[in-house]
């Protein structure tokens, strides 16, 4: 399994925007593609927002750069000036670790972030 880590900075005040951008486009984009498992967003306190996305194989990641979906989100999300600076992707690769499913998947829902739907 490989984390991809997409992290950027949002204009304070556009924060539920970018949000709401990512729910409603972002999400379904990258639970499209082939080989991704699954995403989620995150937010720090001073601004900085990641899309942390889980991914089968390196190789799928690099068909995700190709991806006329991704290459549009992209630049629709780019296009409402939301994004402050320059972003920064970086992949790592799971060596190791666990997940309670059942408590995360809920967790999960209760942030209004649903499993994923099926392929």
């Amino acid at each position: 399994m490989i984390v991809r880590i997409w992290m950027t900075n949002i204009a304070a005040e556009r924060e539920a925007e970018y949000l709401a951008f990512a729910q409603q486009h972002s999400r379904e984009m990258f639970l499209s593609q082939t080989g991704c498992l699954g995403v989620m967003f995150l937010k720090e306190n001073d601004g900085k927002h990641a899309a942390c996305s889980f991914w089968s194989s390196r190789a799928d990641i690099e068909v995700l750069a190709s991806s006329s979906s991704y290459i549009a989100t992209v630049a629709d999300l780019t296009a409402t000036g939301i994004l402050v600076g320059e972003a920064t992707v970086t992949v790592y690769d799971v060596e190791g670790g666990a997940i309670d499913s059942l408590n995360f998947t809920t967790t999960l829902e209760k942030l209004s972030i649903s499993s994923l739907p099926e392929k």
